[in-house]
């Protein structure tokens, strides 16, 4: 039961930390969530589950510019490579990015994609396998919109 309640602690605290990591609002971004609900094992087993959500920033002081980013906290280190797809719903058209990246529980970034261009609708997909006591694990595809 104790096990229980730290790991669901130290989920919540992981959590606030993504939602929160773009800092103070600022009224020249626009920040967007996209699955929120997108959690898996964590390949260290007994750990803090592996969160493969992102957030999509906008600059609205530069129309069609935007980031993802995304991070995932853990007790102990692991690798994840993630390959996320980003497609405009206007056009039809995708760009993949490849991100191999580390959890922990200091103050790692995660990943980070800048200096996208869009405008409109745009679906982002991330695909992820991390690295840890389980050799291989696959996370869920998680996939959501924003507007950008």
């Amino acid at each position: 039961m104790r096990r229980r309640t730290m790991v669901t602690a130290v989920a919540i605290a992981t959590l606030a930390t993504t939602i929160g990591a773009a800092g103070p609002a600022d009224a020249a971004f626009r920040t967007q969530n996209i699955g929120m609900n997108c959690w898996s094992l964590n390949p260290n087993i007994a750990d803090v589950p592996f969160y493969a959500g992102v957030s999509v920033r906008t600059d609205t002081t530069r129309p069609g510019l935007f980031s993802i980013w995304a991070d995932s906290k853990s007790l102990f280190p692991y690798t994840t490579d993630s390959t996320v797809t980003v497609t405009s719903l206007a056009t039809n058209r995708s760009q993949t990015f490849h991100r191999r990246w580390q959890h922990g529980l200091a103050d790692l970034p995660g990943y980070r994609i800048d200096d996208l261009r869009g405008s409109g609708p745009i679906r982002v997909t991330v695909r992820s396998v991390s690295h840890g006591l389980i050799p291989t694990l696959p996370a869920p595809v998680c996939s959501g919109t924003a507007t950008v």
